[in-house]
């Protein structure tokens, strides 16, 4: 009996200590408030809005980012980007700054992400200094922006949209 019960304490202990995945640092989760905002895009589709919100953690984000490189591959928005040094899209989205937010739409839990180049990488000037903290919405610019809705429970994404081109 004392041994079940030291296995059945360690199991419990073991399940306790498993840390979730720390959140990338480029990337932010971004409070539900912040949906409405963060949907309204200036030169690409977005999703609709849902009934409501929820808080994904940084193991859903870490399904969505694993999932993402796949989503991309062969879209042919990515081919027409205008800037000097193209991203790697093959690493999406390690060189993208991220903004999450969790969207509930029809009892189904969503993650929006706002995908947009660190500055330092392709471009400066955005604009986008308070990103962890504001949605950020940025006209044309090209592929390079996008954004993305994943259902978590189907482990899928349901949209992909990019930003316009500049001209």
């Amino acid at each position: 009996m004392a041994t079940r019960l030291a296995i059945g304490l360690g199991l419990a202990l073991t399940a306790c200590g498993a840390a979730s995945p720390p959140l990338p640092e480029d990337a932010v989760i971004l409070p539900g408030s912040a949906a409405a905002e963060m949907l309204h895009q200036c030169s690409r589709q977005a999703p609709a809005p849902g009934e409501g919100s929820w808080t994904p953690g940084a193991e859903d984000i870490a399904r969505l980012e694993a999932a993402l490189p796949a989503a991309v591959r062969g879209r042919a928005e990515i081919g027409r980007s205008h800037y000097p040094s193209d991203p790697d899209w093959a690493r999406v989205p390690q060189g993208w700054q991220r903004q999450y937010v969790g969207i509930v739409r029809g009892g189904r839990r969503f993650i929006y992400g706002n995908f947009f180049p660190r500055p330092r990488d392709v471009v400066s000037g955005l604009g986008t200094s308070d990103w962890r903290t504001r949605p950020a919405s940025i006209c044309d610019g090209g592929a390079i922006f996008f954004g993305a809705e994943y259902d978590v429970e189907a482990g899928r994404f349901t949209q992909l949209a990019f930003n316009g081109d500049l001209g």
